[in-house]
């Protein structure tokens, strides 16, 4: 697939470059949980090289679910903070969008210099995908570039509608992972397996329908498993499934059981505490008052070995409760099994769930690719068509 791409850096010198990054990470008492392979980490490689080449730096991101309005809780200053630690040089954070204060804030900006704009999503035409919006954007640049792969199955303003509005190119992050996805559908290399977590199959389904006639397995954990299980009428207790799922669940059963393998034992708690006693049951002995946490020791050894022979891995969504840890052991496992593959097989992770145990796992650049989107690469696995990505094709 080929991107429009800025090939002559010379473009760059003194001239204000819109970039749209995906700083979309958790914030906790005012700091952003990004290791050094997260998302901001990996933008600001790109943005040091636009601004070693003279350009002057005006960036985009959104951060949590702000509807339209301004939040405090999802201001964008921690991300400016953290660029500024990484760039090593302030990062200065504009408190409006759009506007005269921004106008003014770029209009004095010299060659090498760096502003970040408050959270794009404040605006109500971000997710609007407004053309008015997108041109107010552009007043405030020569040139754009989309470096944001996570953001762009979205059709919003800073994403979409801003490239009618400005000479627009791909960024390297942007391009990278495209054409490491787009790889999967023009040459894949068996055994392939899928390995999916997480919980609502809906996302899930056309990953799935788009490759189940493809792989030689699919492993299902975490809460997508239960799904299943409940679609097999088995007793899942207290856990955590996506009821709406379930009948999607019984159809690729019947369509595709032979491939689809599930848990046969799992670990259950009967709180969801990491002071929880764990008791690993197979699946025929979950209990009404159990919670389903993780995974079992002979499904992963299963798993395990059948990731030791396979030539292409995709896996998206852990298999446990990662947010308590005790609960995350069948998933750093997998971790650590797909990553001692790479090499000999192309091994594909992603998901916003997955990054963080990746890189408290030591693992992350252990990866073919580490995606740094969920929901953008599983539509761009199945087929669909990324707004961000259809607007940047040659």
């Amino acid at each position: 697939m080929r991107l429009n791409t800025l090939r002559n850096p010379k473009q760059l010198l003194n001239k204000r470059v819109l970039v749209r990054i995906d700083a979309n990470v958790p914030i906790r008492r005012g700091q952003v949980v990004d290791g050094p392979q997260g998302k901001i980490a990996r933008a600001a490689v790109d943005l040091e090289w636009l601004r070693q080449h003279g350009a002057k730096l005006v960036i985009l991101t959104h951060l949590g679910r702000p509807n339209g309005k301004r939040t405090p809780a999802y201001s964008v200053a921690p991300i400016a903070k953290r660029l500024s630690g990484l760039l090593g040089v302030p990062v200065k954070l504009c408190r409006d969008v759009v506007g005269a204060k921004a106008e003014k804030m770029v209009s004095v900006m010299q060659s090498g210099e760096a502003v970040l704009l408050e959270n794009v999503r404040f605006h109500a035409g971000e997710e609007q995908n407004s053309r008015a919006f997108a041109r107010q954007l552009a007043t405030l640049g020569d040139l754009y570039i989309n470096d944001a792969f996570a953001v762009s199955h979205r059709a919003h303003a800073s994403v979409d509608a801003i490239t009618e509005e400005l000479p627009s190119y791909a960024g390297p992050l942007l391009v990278r992972e495209v054409n490491l996805l787009h790889s999967l559908h023009a040459a894949v290399r068996h055994p392939f397996l899928l390995i999916m977590g997480g919980l609502k199959i809906s996302t899930k389904l056309p990953v799935l329908e788009q490759f189940l006639p493809h792989v030689e397995a699919v492993f299902i954990g975490g809460a997508l498993a239960q799904t299943f299980l409940v679609a097999q009428g088995k007793e899942i207790g207290r856990s955590v499934y996506d009821k709406e799922g379930v009948s999607i669940a019984r159809s690729l059963l019947e369509r595709w059981g032979q491939k689809i393998r599930l848990p046969q034992d799992v670990y259950v708690a009967r709180r969801m505490s990491s002071q929880a006693k764990l008791h690993l049951v197979s699946v025929e002995e979950i209990d009404a008052k159990d919670y389903v946490v993780d995974v079992g020791r002979r499904t992963m050894r299963t798993y395990v070995r059948a990731i030791q022979r396979a030539k292409t891995i995709v896996w998206n969504g852990p298999f446990g409760y990662c947010e308590i840890p005790k609960f995350c052991s069948s998933t750093y496992l997998l971790a650590r099994a797909i990553a001692a593959r790479t090499g000999k097989a192309k091994t594909i992770v992603g998901g916003g769930d997955t990054i963080p145990i990746l890189e408290a796992a030591h693992l992350a650049e252990h990866f073919t690719l580490m995606s740094t989107g969920g929901g953008a690469m599983l539509e761009f696995l199945a087929g669909g068509e990324l707004p961000g990505v259809e607007a940047l094709k040659k």
